[in-house]
């Protein structure tokens, strides 16, 4: 059976059961002795009472002050949050950071050096915090919440220094961003009043509020800096960001070529696509596939803003083009909304806010609903592993749920020093729910490259494995062609990661576009992940891999493998158990199974170091055969697991190993693992889905949407996916397209 004909499969939901597994863990050896952690949990306290005393009562509203718990890394567990012992003295939890430390103690044999851990920011009152410390002292082990004091590694006032990150060298007006915890609009008029004893003045028409922080521009003079950070409920403070480069000067080319465009209207015009850029020029060719819709407030467009915008069109319309050939038909019809003006990047414009702004303008509004959307535009920022950003942390928010894909360029500084994280990421490509893209340098499926200027990894932790992928995006020896501005079409040489993420969007819409609705946006973004190729790279450098731009191949099999895409909603307090289909009959030779398991989560941008809301346990079992008896001799009730997703069985494994490893909160794994065929019966995964609240466990959890790939190859059976689709022919269905697109060979 040839390639061509041979479909992935569909429904593997049909083969998934819920199951009860019995997990327990021992007691933990804590690090330190109760009369040792008490002693130096007080002295701590001392400290910080005495910092908090030296703060003006005008910073702090209602007497209200910040202070910093840093737990031990082997109690970073929802399960180990401190809620009791925060209750027991009056302190409320407002936000959290990861922190990577080497404890005075372990209290584990072979420690590693150091690992990440948790850094718990706590608001309470100065006189909250004197009477904890005059208390303390007088604590014994029953003491509701003193079990918490041995968990604890440091406790710390929050002073100015702590929040003040990234700063102009020299300059005596600043724009800054200012971003508040636990804020209120009373929690703002107190700070813009302290504020004018700092000489700053706040922007409060751009006061934005996501999820308990308050994001808002402030004037000041480089001098008082300090003193306006001294303000209890400021969590950061840093200089405004401006717009990254549309497009690199290094990179910009000046060769010209006719193209001619195709005559028909999009595959799908029913498909709704949105394109957040800097618009389309006037009498432009691409306007039988493209809307054009501009925002209210929006000044009139730039030309060099336009010539982005219908490069970035173009790309997603026709892909790369070539002289001398016909573009590719476009999938379907775009709206290319306009977010852009003539004032953007220039002074006084707070266009860091002003651009999202209109984004979230269009997002939110529910007359028009996309499914799937591309920016290649945001802060010219590298990713802060501290900071979640405004654009991050809307964007995220909007989009978590998966009910549509979204691709967002990672960005053009790649080239930029690595030691000081200048070529990482750049927001909103961090978010954990979108498809962050980076560029390869070439078309050659077995010749590529990360291109030198598309930004690197890693991402935040959760969201660490970013970029989520590569695709073609150019480079000086293979430029990527795309419309310039004219009336006749013509084809510009450009590269950048902004033409890169459209083109991937064109990558995932050839799926729906042949197919139909039978696979929803989550189960696109998993197939994305699952046919990339990672090559020789790592992942901070590639991603999961070179997206595949082959349409062919994105939607069939090889004769000796069988892939599945399983969709549905995860349970509440069971485990889902996803077989992997093998066929009936002895298999032989090595299988190669490889799985893909993608959410959507929920987030909390005040707890960077617990961003995600939902995360996922996973163990496979290789064999349903096998069962090893517990240490009493007794047999469990399910087979042996072994590991999969991480080099160890998730089952036993600290938090902190799993947090510095990035798995637990990750919202998309894949991994391969090679098996004898002997080795395998009826395998399959059993996946948990943890949930929690501001890094606590959640009260009441709600079912999430997953997607899964699954896909086994038998490289010694030639009819493999034959075998597979007879085995399950009842059950697990071919998905035939309903049409086939053209590719250029």
């Amino acid at each position: 059976m040839a390639r061509e004909n041979n479909f992935l499969l569909g429904y593997g939901e049909r083969l998934t059961t819920n199951v009860d597994v019995k997990t327990t863990r021992g007691p933990k050896n804590p690090p330190y002795g109760f009369l040792a952690a008490r002693r130096h949990i007080s002295d701590g306290l001392k400290s910080a009472v005495v910092s908090f005393e030296q703060l003006p009562d005008t910073a702090c509203p209602d007497d209200l002050v910040t202070a910093v718990v840093t737990m031990h890394p082997r109690y970073i567990s929802k399960s180990d949050f401190p809620t009791e012992l925060l209750d027991e003295v009056g302190l409320k939890p407002v936000g959290g950071r990861s922190k990577r430390i080497k404890p005075r103690q372990w209290g584990i044999k072979k420690p590693p050096e150091d690992a990440l851990t948790d850094e718990i920011l706590v608001m309470g009152t100065r006189n909250d915090f004197s009477s904890w410390a005059r208390s303390i002292p007088k604590w014994n082990e029953t003491h509701r919440g003193s079990g918490h004091l041995t968990h604890i590694e440091e406790l710390s006032a929050f002073m100015a220094n702590a929040k003040i990150q990234k700063l102009p060298d020299e300059s005596k007006e600043v724009l800054l961003k200012v971003v508040l915890h636990d804020c209120t609009e009373g929690i703002i008029d107190y700070f813009d009043t302290y504020a004018k004893t700092c000489d700053a003045q706040l922007v409060k028409k751009h006061l934005k509020f996501i999820k308990g922080l308050a994001f808002v521009p402030v004037h000041t003079t480089s001098n008082k800096i300090n003193q306006l950070a001294d303000f209890s409920f400021i969590r950061v403070v840093r200089a405004m960001p401006t717009m990254r480069p549309l497009q690199p000067a290094l990179l910009r080319k000046n060769k010209f070529f006719p193209v001619t465009l195709p005559q028909q209207a999009g595959i799908n015009p029913k498909i709704r696509v949105a394109i957040f850029d800097g618009g389309i020029p006037p009498n432009s060719p691409v306007a039988p596939w493209v809307r054009v819709v501009e925002p209210g407030n929006l000044g009139p467009p730039l030309p060099e803003y336009q010539q982005h915008g219908l490069a970035v069109t173009s790309a997603f319309l026709f892909g790369p083009l070539e002289p001398g050939q016909q573009a590719l038909r476009p999938l379907c019809h775009v709206d290319h909304i306009r977010v852009l003006d003539n004032a953007t990047g220039k002074n006084g414009d707070y266009e860091y806010y002003d651009v999202l702004d209109r984004i979230l303008e269009k997002l939110d509004d529910k007359k028009t609903v996309y499914d799937f959307v591309n920016i290649s535009l945001g802060p010219d920022i590298p990713v802060d592993d501290d900071e979640v950003t405004r654009w991050t942390a809307s964007l995220d928010q909007r989009f978590a749920g998966g009910k549509s894909l979204t691709t967002i360029a990672a960005g053009n500084s790649g080239h930029l020093d690595s030691t000081s994280g200048l070529n990482r990421i750049q927001p909103p490509s961090d978010a954990v729910n979108v498809l962050s893209v980076g560029a390869c340098n070439n078309l050659d499926l077995t010749n590529w490259a990360p291109a030198d200027y598309s930004c690197r990894g890693p991402g935040r932790c959760p969201g660490i494995v970013k970029p989520d992928g590569v695709i073609f995006g150019g480079s000086s020896a293979q430029p990527f062609m795309a419309l310039t501005p004219g009336v006749k079409p013509l084809a510009v040489e450009i590269q950048g990661t902004s033409f890169a993420s459209p083109y991937a969007l064109r990558s995932a819409l050839s799926i729906p576009v042949q197919l139909g609705s039978v696979f929803n946006p989550l189960a696109i973004h998993a197939l994305l992940v699952h046919r990339a190729d990672q090559g020789p790279y790592d992942l901070s450098e590639v991603g999961w891999g070179r997206f595949e731009n082959d349409y062919d191949r994105l939607i069939t099999c090889d004769d000796d493998e069988a892939l599945v895409i399983f969709q549905g909603k995860m349970p509440v307090g069971d485990y889902l158990r996803a077989p992997v289909p093998l066929p009936e009959g002895e298999l032989k030779g090595m299988i190669n199974i490889t799985a893909t398991l993608v959410i959507s989560p929920e987030v909390d941008p005040s707890f960077p170091n617990a961003y995600t809301r939902a995360g996922l346990d996973i163990v496979f079992r290789p064999n349903s055969k096998r069962f090893k008896p517990g240490p009493d001799g007794k047999i469990p009730q399910h087979p042996d697991t072994r590991s999969f997703f991480s080099h160890k069985n998730i089952f036993g494994v600290a938090e902190f190993e799993l947090r510095g490893e990035g798995h637990k909160w990750e919202p998309c794994l894949k991994a391969t693992r090679q098996f004898r065929s002997t080795s395998l019966k009826e395998p399959c995964f059993d996946i948990y889905y943890h949930h929690r609240s501001e890094g606590k466990k959640a009260n009441k959890p709600k079912p999430i949407p997953y997607a899964l790939v699954v896909s086994a190859q038998a490289p010694k059976i030639s009819n493999f996916y034959d075998k597979v689709v007879r085995t399950y022919s009842n059950i697990l269905v071919p998905i035939r397209p309903q049409t086939r697109i053209q590719v250029r060979k």
